[in-house]
């Protein structure tokens, strides 16, 4: 079974006893664990930092849309009207 940090600051009695299980808990993760360990091979590597794409021309696109969709319900609206 795998404690978590939680789990082990549980067994502490008092807050001082759990703050010192929390601190010794964290230092021997962080002990653990190097930069050598970490394999990195597998990652592609990023070759291309430009992958901006303007916005505006999908927004004009929307209001266009959108304007040409009010222009029409105004149109029947006064159709409706007329009759």
């Amino acid at each position: 079974m795998l404690m978590g940090l939680h789990d082990v600051v549980r067994l502490g009695r008092t807050p001082e006893e759990r703050e010192e299980l929390k601190k010794s808990l964290i230092k021997l993760l962080f002990e653990q664990r190097k930069d050598e360990d970490i394999d990195l091979s597998d990652m592609p590597e990023v070759t291309d930092f430009s992958r901006y794409k303007p916005l505006k021309p999908h927004i004009d696109k929307i209001r266009e849309h959108n304007l040409r969709i009010k222009a029409e319900r105004e149109r029947k609206k006064l159709e409706n009207f007329n009759q």
